[in-house]
C-alpha cells in the first residue's frame, strides 16, 4: 500500500464566525486510570432521578413551552451567525431546573462515583457533579446529541438491533471519507483531530491505528443514540511491555443481546463471520483464525491483529469508552428525562454499568474498561482560550463557514431535511455570480468551484439516502470525472474523489457490473488504510467471479487544475 500523502487545503479568504469553541479554561485532566489492562470493580447505586414535583397545570405548560424554547434555540444555534442562541438557552435551562429540583439530584451513582475516581481526582469528580448548565460545552454537547439522534434513527430504521446498527455502520462508511494524516494542515496550523459533529459536517475522517481514530468516534456516537454501548478495543502486540491506549487500539465492539460484534471502521467493513457473512463476534474472532486472516493481504500492509496476536498477547482484550465530559454529567441524565417525542435525545451514559456490561460481555477474555483519552483530550485543547487546536480545527472547516451556503444545506442534509438540502445544493451550485451571506460580496471562483465539488458530492449522498440509484450513480460519476487526483499542494476537496468512487464502485457492484467495481476498488483512495478495506471488496467480486471479463477503463480523472493563487484582500462580511 502506498504511504499517506500530505495534502494542503484548498485557500479561503474569509475568518469563520458562529463556530467558537472559547470558554473559560476549566478544562478537567485526562483520564489517567484505570490503564489498559487494569479491571475495575465498581459497586452498583442508584443516583435520583426524580419526577417532577407538584406543579399546577398552568405551571407545567409553562415549563413544558421554556424547555421546547431550548431545544429550538439549540438546534438552529448553526444556523444563526452571530446569535445568542446558547447563551439564552442555557440561562432558561437553568432557571428551569432551579425551581423543582434538588441538591440530591446532581449527585452521580455510587458506581459512577467510584468509576470516574480511578480516573480523576476528588475535586475532579465533584465539579462534575455542579448544577449550573455551561454556555458553551454543556450546550454544544446537547446539539451534538441532537445532530446523533436524527441521524442515527433515520438511518438505523426498524428491524433487529444487529441490523440496525449494520445500517448505521454502511451509511457512515459511505458519507464519510477516510482521509490521511496532515491532508487537512494548512495556513501554517496544523492538522488535528476532530470531533465528531464537525466529522459529520465536513464529511472527512482521519482512521488509523493510534490517536486517529475519528470515524469510531462517530459510530460511538451514533449507536449511543440508538441505545447500543460500542467500546474501542485494545491488545498489547506481542513484545510490548508496556502498553499505551495509543498503540493498541483495534475494531469496535458494538454490545448487542451481550455479546460483542466487530466493526472495524479503518478498512470500513463490518469484519464477515466465519463464513463470510453477517457480522462476526469477538467469541467467533478468537476461536477462529479465519475470521481476522482473511483480512489480511499478501503484499500490502499487514493487518492486525490476527487470531494469533490476540492469543499471545500479553494483556487481555482491554475496551476504550467514550470520555467526552458531557456523557459524565448528572444534569445531563436530569435533562434527558425530561425530554420526549421528537426532542428525546441520549445525554448520559453511567460509565459503571457500561462497564459491567463489557466486563460480562467479556468474561474471562477481558482486560478491563477505562475510558479513551482522545475525546476528553480534544474537547480541552477546544475550549482552551487561544488555543491553537481551535484555529487548526476551523481552518480545516473553512468551507463550512456561516457567511457560506455550504453549511445550511449540509445541515438539513444531515438531520434528514434530505429535499430541502437537494434544492440548497442546487440553488448555489454552479452559481456564476454566488454571494456571501450579506447579499453582496463576490465568492471568489476558488471558493465557487470548492463549493460547486461539495455540492455535487453531497447531492449523490442525498439521492443515495433517497434511494435514487440512477441519479446518485450519475452525481458520482461527475465527481469522479471532474476531480484530478489528490497530491501535496492540491485542495483538499479533491479527496471527495475518493468518496464518490468508493460509492460509485458499491453501485456497480449492486447492479451486477462486477468488473467496473472491482477496477474502481482497486483505483480508490490508496493514501489510507480505507484502500485495504476496498482491496478485500474487489478480492472478495473477484472470487465471486473469477472469469468475469476484463472491464472497461476507469473513469479518468481530470487533469491538475491551477494551484489556488494567493487570497485578496480579507472581505467585511465574515470579519467580526
Amino acid at each position: 500500500m502506498k504511504r499517506p500523502i500530505s495534502l494542503r487545503p484548498v485557500v479561503l479568504f474569509v475568518a469563520l464566525a458562529g463556530c467558537d469553541y472559547s470558554a473559560p479554561d476549566d478544562s478537567l485532566p485526562p483520564p489517567s486510570a484505570p490503564a489498559v489492562g487494569q479491571s475495575v470493580q465498581v459497586p452498583s447505586g442508584i443516583g435520583s432521578d426524580p419526577a417532577n414535583r407538584s406543579l399546577s397545570t398552568d405551571e407545567q405548560a409553562k415549563r413544558d413551552a421554556i424547555l421546547e424554547n431550548v431545544v429550538k434555540l439549540i438546534r438552529t444555534a448553526s444556523l444563526k451567525p452571530g446569535g445568542d442562541n446558547f447563551a439564552i438557552a442555557t440561562e432558561n435551562l437553568n432557571q428551569y431546573f432551579s425551581q423543582d429540583v434538588l441538591p440530591v439530584d446532581y449527585r452521580m451513582s455510587a458506581g459512577a462515583r467510584n468509576f470516574l475516581l480511578a480516573a480523576f481526582d476528588e475535586k475532579t469528580v465533584k465539579g462534575l457533579e455542579n448544577s449550573t448548565f455551561d454556555v458553551r460545552r454543556d450546550a454544544r454537547h446537547i446539539e451534538d446529541c441532537m445532530l446523533y439522534r436524527d441521524i442515527a434513527l433515520r438511518v438505523a430504521g426498524d428491524g433487529d438491533e444487529l441490523v440496525r446498527v449494520q445500517r448505521v455502520f454502511d451509511w457512515l462508511v459511505k458519507n464519510i471519507v477516510l482521509v490521511p494524516v496532515n491532508s487537512l494542515a494548512g495556513g501554517g496550523l496544523p492538522h488535528v483531530p476532530a470531533r465528531p459533529y464537525d466529522v459529520l459536517v465536513r464529511g472527512m475522517a482521519v482512521e488509523q491505528q493510534g490517536v486517529w481514530c475519528e470515524r469510531t468516534w462517530v459510530f460511538m456516537a451514533l449507536c449511543r443514540q440508538l441505545g447500543i454501548d460500542v467500546g474501542l478495543l485494545t491488545y498489547a502486540p506481542r513484545g510490548v511491555s508496556a502498553p499505551t491506549q495509543e498503540s493498541e487500539t483495534w475494531a469496535c465492539a458494538a454490545l448487542i443481546g451481550g455479546t460483542p460484534y466487530l466493526f472495524d471502521a479503518r478498512l470500513g467493513i463490518a469484519i464477515p463471520g466465519p463464513d463470510g457473512t453477517g457480522v462476526a463476534t469477538l467469541e467467533e474472532a478468537l476461536t477462529d483464525p479465519v475470521v481476522l486472516d482473511r483480512l489480511d493481504l499478501p503484499g500490502e500492509i499487514a493487518y492486525r491483529p490476527l487470531r494469533s496476536d490476540l492469543l499471545s498477547s500479553p494483556k487481555k482484550i482491554g475496551v476504550l469508552i467514550d470520555s467526552s465530559i458531557g456523557y459524565l454529567l448528572p444534569r445531563m441524565k436530569l435533562l434527558e428525562g425530561r425530554l420526549a417525542g421528537k426532542n428525546r435525545s441520549i445525554l448520559y451514559r453511567d460509565p459503571a454499568q457500561l462497564a459491567n456490561n463489557f466486563s460480562q460481555a467479556l468474561g474471562s477474555r477481558g482486560g478491563g474498561l477505562s475510558l479513551w483519552s482522545l475525546p476528553l483530550t480534544i474537547e480541552n485543547a477546544l475550549f482552551t482560550p487561544g488555543s491553537q487546536f481551535g484555529e487548526a480545527t476551523l481552518n480545516s472547516m473553512r468551507l463550512f463557514d456561516q457567511g457560506l451556503p455550504l453549511l445550511y444545506a449540509r445541515i438539513a442534509q444531515l438531520r434528514g431535511e434530505l429535499d430541502e438540502a437537494k434544492l440548497k445544493y442546487v440553488d448555489f451550485r454552479l452559481a456564476e455570480n454566488g454571494k456571501f451571506a450579506d447579499k453582496k460580496t463576490p465568492i471568489p471562483p476558488p471558493i465557487q468551484a470548492a463549493l460547486d465539488q461539495y455540492a455535487t458530492y453531497f447531492l449523490a449522498l442525498c439521492q443515495l439516502d433517497l434511494g435514487n440509484t440512477k441519479e446518485a450513480e450519475f452525481l458520482f460519476s461527475e465527481s469522479v470525472r471532474q476531480l484530478p487526483e489528490p497530491g501535496p499542494g492540491r485542495p483538499a476537496y479533491l479527496m471527495l474523489r475518493w468518496g464518490s468512487q468508493a460509492n460509485l464502485a458499491r453501485l456497480l457492484e449492486a447492479k451486477g457490473e462486477l468488473g467496473k467495481a472491482t477496477a474502481l476498488y482497486y483505483t480508490s483512495n490508496q493514501a489510507t488504510f480505507g484502500f485495504h478495506g476496498n482491496l478485500l471488496r474487489a478480492r472478495d467480486l473477484v472470487w465471486l467471479s473469477p472469469m468475469m471479463p476484463v472491464p472497461d477503463p476507469v473513469i479518468a480523472p481530470a487533469p491538475p487544475g491551477p494551484t489556488p493563487v494567493a487570497p485578496p484582500p480579507k472581505t467585511t462580511v465574515l470579519d467580526r
